[in-house]
């Protein structure tokens, strides 16, 4: 099972900041924004050709922290390329919409855990 995890910091957002962010990403990916509450989002998505199913949440933390974990059944073994790649675009969407971000943490980068 692919996971992909990114930790981000930006200017401190509202929370019709945060909602808008999330309504953003999701008109760009072309998908349905779901709130699980008032600071947790989850999107699905469905890539082509295979047809394989990504889960996308997204965590407003404190002011100014985003966490976004991409999960798919792809496996890892090859590096679960069709997740990665997703993983990859939402990260560029969401540095387009906060263009003050800065990228923290990046499982594929940093290793699997987050060191503190």
């Amino acid at each position: 099972m692919a996971r992909y995890e990114a930790h981000l910091h930006c200017p401190p957002l509202g929370s019709g900041t945060q909602q808008h962010t999330a309504e953003q990403l999701a008109g760009a990916l072309g998908v349905e924004l779901t709130w699980l509450d008032r600071r947790n989002a989850s999107m699905a998505l469905l890539l082509q050709p295979q047809g394989l199913s990504v889960r996308l949440l997204l965590e407003f933390q404190a002011p100014g922290e985003i966490t976004l974990l991409l999960s798919s059944r792809e496996g890892m073994g090859k590096g679960a390329p069709q997740t990665l790649s997703c993983f990859e675009r939402v990260l560029a969407l969401l540095s387009e919409q906060l263009p003050a971000t800065q990228l923290r943490y990046r499982s594929d980068r940093d290793g699997p855990i987050k060191q503190r």
